[in-house]
């Protein structure tokens, strides 16, 4: 029995495109975002062998065409605890989304993709 274990993660990755809706006084509009990178880190604390807390960011970041700078515009945090036995996993999460760039959303308010939502969930996994 462990009674205390610290996990960490990193993760680089890449998405080929990136969509927002953004309405602004009541019209829809697509935004479709190309060239999107994203770093992301995890951390995790397990305790007794059963109870966890941890969480995760992820910051998107846009390059130019020809790859020579970049700017992030966007930051996902996730907050999660919850029990877990064996197979099954009961939680919650929070997850929020933040636009990086605050002072173009004050004169631009259409670009803002922020939002939050929690979720309460059981989970069933099979490691074999």
């Amino acid at each position: 029995m462990n009674w205390l274990i610290f996990l960490f993660a990193i993760e680089l990755g890449f998405a080929p495109t990136y969509g927002s809706l953004n309405i602004t006084e009541g019209v829809p509009d697509f935004m479709l975002t190309e060239q999107v990178g994203y770093v992301q880190m995890d951390a995790e604390v397990e305790m007794f062998d059963f109870l966890f807390v941890g969480g995760s960011m992820k910051t998107y970041i846009q390059g130019t065409s020809d790859i020579t700078s970049y700017h992030p515009f966007e930051l996902d945090s996730l907050f999660n605890a919850g029990l877990r036995f064996g197979d099954m996993e009961l939680g919650w999460r929070h997850l929020c989304l933040h636009p990086v760039r605050p002072l173009e959303i004050v004169y631009n308010s259409n670009t803002s993709t922020d939002a939050s939502y929690d979720e309460y969930y059981i989970r069933m996994e099979i490691k074999r």
